[in-house]
């Protein structure tokens, strides 16, 4: 090889590895990860999504409840612990899972329990992590326990103190524990054709045939799967199964009558129900000055949740 052709291909060479130097091909190889030593290595498509599922929720909505809309706006906003710019409330849980797949909102709040019993029974939703939400949300204690709520008149304390009696009967006896497994627990199993968790309606109640005075249970729907109505607006599952064991204890009917989420309180104090059967109260509910009691509860709930799209 002549001198010059040697001298532009070691001119060549230099280049290239130059080159190949700043595209980083002769860095050194990551050390080791020492025993005990943290992981910092992240995936940045499944740490984005993390930071943005809470970040592109704007719009919320959820069912209808004493809690106006500015109220629920505000105090969603402070549970989740990001700005919304829309809230939105609807007749049933229904309506707002078509206005969430339709895109009119991000996201369905509910309480954990219902949320739970949505997705279990919609492979096309989920529950958004609430890691990245307020300190609000992920409160150790419990946030309330679902109880049945009265109105404070003599008729009625009696009552509730009948009540709590029956429910401390079936702790003990164990009845308490196979109604929540099967109904609550087990509720998105529950179909017509299923023989290990079949559909308990009305029909089925063995209470309906006693003699004593009726108890008027008032249910909405709002609170799946503690309150199930099917197509055409009649109870079953859980609350059907409950309230018949109460009615059995207590050697009384029951009788369900099926209301709005928002007027049910109305329909309490004006004595059309004797009971409203899932309300919730508890160490951070906050009311004013109350007209009804309530029994003891029947069912815990964490949190709320927040049902997305996958």
């Amino acid at each position: 090889m002549k001198f010059k052709e040697k001298i532009i291909t070691i001119a060549v060479v230099f280049v290239l590895l130059l080159l190949m130097a700043g595209f980083g091909a002769f860095k050194p190889a990551a050390a080791s990860k020492k025993s005990g030593e943290a992981d910092i290595t992240t995936d940045p498509k499944a740490e984005a999504a993390k930071v943005t599922s809470l970040a592109k929720l704007k719009k919320l909505g959820g069912i209808e409840s004493r809690m106006p809309e500015n109220s629920a706006f505000v105090f969603f906003q402070s549970t989740l612990g990001t700005k919304l710019s829309s809230y939105k409330a609807y007749g049933s849980n229904e309506e707002t899972l078509c206005a969430l797949r339709s895109g009119d909102i991000d996201a369905m709040w509910a309480c954990d329990v219902t949320a739970d019993y949505i997705c279990k029974k919609n492979a096309d939703l989920t529950i958004l992590p609430t890691e990245d939400m307020s300190d609000i949300e992920n409160m150790d204690i419990p946030r309330l326990k679902f109880g049945m709520a009265l109105k404070d008149d003599e008729k009625h304390r009696k009552l509730c103190e009948d009540i709590n009696l029956a429910m401390k009967k079936m702790r003990e006896n164990g009845k308490m524990d196979v109604i929540v497994s099967r109904y609550i627990e087990n509720a998105d199993a529950m179909a017509e054709d299923n023989k290990e968790i079949p559909i308990i309606t009305e029909a089925d109640m063995k209470s309906k045939d006693l003699k004593g005075d009726t108890i008027y249970v008032g249910i909405s729907g709002a609170v799946e799967p503690l309150e199930l109505l099917d197509n055409d607006r009649n109870p079953y599952g859980f609350c059907v199964a409950f309230m018949d064991e109460i009615g059995v204890n207590l050697q009384r009917k029951v009788k369900f009558v099926v209301l709005d989420n928002e007027t049910i309180f109305t329909s309490l104090m004006s004595g059309r129900i004797d009971l409203v059967f899932t309300y919730g109260t508890g160490n951070v509910t906050v009311e004013g000055k109350k007209n009804y009691i309530m029994t003891d509860g029947y069912y815990t709930m964490d949190r709320y949740q927040f049902v997305v799209k996958k």
